[in-house]
């Protein structure tokens, strides 16, 4: 199954990142809006793990989660990935990650490499994807937009645990199913 670890957002985020999505949803059809109820904050994509795998990595979980103490996350400001060209990504980031987060994500690779999945290449940049570039013709404009929206916040939370999620992909935008509630501390 395909899984991946995450943060999952309080429903008052998601909704401050539906008023954002209308706000630039302008844009109309070059942009496909992720689903609100999908938006997380991804620290470890695994990609397919057999059945026979799934505990092995839900114990990880816990174990990651375990050397955390919960810890706040601001949601605020927007860009686009790649930072230039043609856009792909529309994001709202965390405007000053805390050090917790960048170590949690960071022990998390380190805990999944011993498993044998590959380790992210790329550095770390916290972000939430909130839609994906389908009119590449129309990144300047789609770039505008979300650069207007630069002072966005959505508020703080605490995040006080990780979800394992299974993503199954279906033809109207793939679903996302926990397996397990780590929490931290």
């Amino acid at each position: 199954m395909r899984c991946f670890l995450a943060i999952e957002l309080p429903s008052a985020i998601r909704d401050r990142l539906r008023d954002l999505q209308k706000k630039i949803g302008s844009l109309g059809r070059a942009v496909r809006w992720t689903r609100v109820e999908n938006i997380h904050l991804t620290l470890k994509f695994l990609g397919e793990v057999p059945d026979d795998k799934v505990p092995e990595i839900c114990d990880a979980a816990v174990e990651v989660a375990a050397g955390f103490e919960s810890f706040d996350l601001e949601i605020g400001g927007t860009g686009c990935f790649p930072p230039g060209g043609a856009a792909r990504i529309v994001w709202v980031g965390m405007p000053n990650p805390p050090q917790m987060l960048l170590d949690c994500q960071r022990v998390c690779e380190e805990s999944y490499a011993k498993l044998g999945f590959k380790k992210e290449n790329r550095p770390f940049k916290p972000h939430l994807t909130i839609g994906r570039v389908k009119n590449f013709s129309a990144s300047a404009d789609i770039r505008a937009a979300v650069d207007q929206m630069q002072e966005f916040t959505a508020g703080r939370f605490t995040v006080d645990e990780l979800v394992m999620f299974q993503s199954i992909l279906k033809p109207q935008g793939p679903t996302y199913i926990p397996l397990l509630h780590a929490p931290l501390g």
